[in-house]
């Protein structure tokens, strides 16, 4: 199978490369002449220049129209082929995509321009005296195996009418091409502008030579993935970076007591089940009101069952099998030597519910591991996480009133980039500013005219 694209004017792909993943591969082509593919990418760029920035946006849409319907052919192969190589299920790939796409459309993606550029149309020249101007080249490099996950970066970047080289995700590698090749049905022009290969993580040759014809870079990984492509990035490059992320949820009893734990349990599940709990945006674990914790938790047991017949978890790869299975044996020791910790599993792997009397260890997030912590309050809750504040990104706030806005603004202080409904914490909008920073604006270069009588005829 196929897993890269490249645009009709590469005329000599290069070099052939195979992903494995289990009994399963897929074959794709990567450039030996990058050269060429840097001057392509420049050409496309002043290609992208002349199309409005209204016309792309509105290709985007009919390509999300396609690929909101489930029947859609190119979906259900991505999803049947995703499913294959991440072990999700494919309702739960069907649901990311869902998503994903979701977040494609003319409005979402008008709304997020505005909020960013104040008016979208300055990309198509000056509007009130300033223009802004994407790169010639970003350079994308993608991780995890969330599918749909590139689309948000490839479609920012296009926005912004920069060419891109975009280094597909291993652990999920058949989205980034199916979509480009819908894409090119609808507006060739922009699909043309994006090269998807992909490169070993220890090919310096491929990644030194793709930041050579880069003006932006945007990575996607762990923290020394991440700090190796920092390394090597010049000074007038812009640089995006989406490393290890750390994400979680508070309950305060107020919030409790007006839901109700079955409700606030919920809620919950989603936000655990959700992608199996391997986004970045996932909780790691729920800080809950002391008085509530106990029900909320025995609510979750039957949320977390009820989620997995609804929509299936995924195969749990070998040794994470073994990991969760001593992670619950650990917490079934605690719980028997402590009056406030308990255990809620099948006999499976599909899910678990830990009610635990202490943070630690906190040993990441994943395969629908739903923890419930007892606080005293949100302000103890917020010293708790304190100190993992550098690697903070999303949090499902259960908060209401006076104290929602004084805890919400107690976490963005810390770190918080996002701050949410329990429920919504891997659904985040394109409005987002990803991480903190705004990613579309933080892509592109302004230029102002100032002290000029061209000025007085606008």
């Amino acid at each position: 199978m196929t897993v890269s694209w490249m645009p009709d004017w590469v005329t000599h792909p290069g070099t052939s490369f195979t992903l494995r993943s289990g009994a399963h591969e897929w074959r794709g082509e990567r450039p030996d002449d990058w050269d060429a593919i840097g001057a392509g990418l420049r050409a496309a760029h002043e290609r992208l220049r002349a199309l409005p920035v209204r016309r792309i946006v509105a290709a985007f849409d009919e390509v999300a129209d396609r690929w909101a319907k489930r029947d859609f052919a190119p979906r259900r192969a991505v999803v049947r082929d995703a499913s294959l190589v991440t072990g999700m299920s494919e309702e739960t790939v069907d649901r990311a995509l869902d998503a994903e796409v979701g977040n494609l459309r003319a409005e979402s993606l008008l709304a997020a321009l505005t909020r960013e550029l104040g008016d979208p149309e300055v990309l198509d020249g000056f509007r009130g005296g300033t223009t802004a101007v994407g790169p010639g080249v970003t350079l994308a490099v993608f991780s995890g195996n969330v599918p749909g996950l590139p689309a948000r970066s490839l479609v920012r970047a296009l926005l912004v009418k920069s060419g891109v080289i975009a280094k597909i995700p291993a652990k999920e590698p058949h989205f980034a091409a199916a979509f480009l090749r819908t894409l090119h049905d609808v507006e060739p022009a922009l699909a043309d502008a994006v090269v998807a290969t992909y490169w070993d993580r220890d090919d310096e040759a491929s990644i030194t030579a793709a930041l050579a014809h880069a003006d932006a870079v945007i990575v996607y990984g762990g923290d020394q993935a991440c700090a190796a492509v920092r390394a090597k990035v010049r000074p007038d490059q812009v640089y995006e970076e989406h490393a290890h992320k750390f994400s979680f949820g508070l309950i305060s009893a107020e919030y409790a007591a007006r839901h109700g734990p079955a409700e606030v349990a919920r809620r919950i599940a989603a936000d655990c089940s959700d992608f199996d709990q391997h986004a970045c945006l996932s909780p790691q674990v729920y800080l809950v009101g002391a008085e509530h914790a106990r029900a909320v938790a025995q609510h979750l047991a039957d949320a977390m069952r009820r989620a997995a017949a609804d929509c299936p978890p995924g195969t749990v790869e070998a040794h994470d099998a073994i990991a969760l299975q001593h992670r619950r044996l650990v917490a079934e020791w605690r719980a028997a030597t402590s009056d406030t910790s308990e255990v809620w599993a099948p006999d499976g792997l599909e899910w678990t519910v830990l009610l635990e009397d202490s943070l630690l260890p906190l040993s990441g997030a994943g395969d629908r591991v739903a923890r419930i912590v007892p606080v005293p309050d949100l302000p103890a809750a917020v010293e708790l996480v304190r100190p993992y504040a550098r690697h903070l990104q999303n949090v499902g706030l259960g908060a209401v009133g006076e104290e929602f806005r004084r805890v919400g603004r107690e976490l963005a202080v810390l770190g918080a980039s996002r701050i949410c409904a329990p429920g919504a914490m891997t659904k985040p909008s394109m409005s987002w500013r990803h991480d903190g920073q705004p990613r579309i604006a933080g892509l592109v270069r302004w230029a102002d005219v100032e002290l000029h009588p061209e000025l007085e005829s606008e």
